[in-house]
């Protein structure tokens, strides 16, 4: 199984890294093919699905190879990133049959608006969003790469446990939509 995990801010000082690297480290100590993707190395200044360039058709590229996706993000004004809003719409059907694991960050709240916020973005995609996590307050919880709270190391891998299970559910619709894709573009 192969997950993409998008870590959604190009913040100087971002706390949510070790977040996001520790998912990755957990991705693959369950046995997934997994790939941090960080909006950092897509800064795009504006969306232009028409007009494909380099860095979309990279994206593209490793959301394509995908059987789940898991978004890294901390809470911004209540909402995501602008950045990681951008990538996610320089691509759209894509997206269709992807189960999509939520991890929210925030000092006070978690993240639940932001959650509240990717969940309706997931879903307008095509994606399906079927578990997350919210984790608070970074700096206490985590001691070097790993949280000190035993209860988030079980939160995590229930997350996975639960992409894994509908991506083999969804397996068919993503195979079938990116069959047509690429039928598509080949008449292009």
């Amino acid at each position: 199984m192969k997950v993409k995990i998008i870590f959604g801010t190009a913040r100087e000082g971002r706390k949510s890294e070790k977040i996001a690297r520790y998912v990755l480290k957990k991705a693959v100590e369950l046995g997934w093919d997994a790939e941090l993707i960080d909006v950092r190395d897509y800064l795009l200044c504006h969306t232009h699905r028409w007009r494909i360039t380099p860095e979309m058709e990279r994206y593209r590229g490793k959301i394509l190879e995908a059987d789940a996706l898991v978004i890294v993000a901390p809470e911004y004004n209540g909402s995501y990133p602008g950045e990681l809003k951008i990538l996610l719409d320089t691509i759209y059907d894509e997206y269709e049959g992807l189960p999509v694991g939520i991890i929210t960050v925030s000092v006070v709240t978690g993240g639940t608006r932001l959650l509240q916020e990717l969940r309706l973005a997931s879903v307008n995609y095509r994606m399906l969003p079927v578990a997350h996590v919210l984790f608070y307050n970074v700096e206490d919880l985590f001691k070097d790469e790993e949280p000190g709270d035993e209860r988030y190391v079980e939160r995590v891998e229930r997350l996975f446990r639960t992409l894994e299970k509908y991506a083999k559910a969804l397996k068919q619709i993503r195979e079938e939509v990116r069959r047509n894709l690429m039928e598509k573009k080949e008449r292009l």
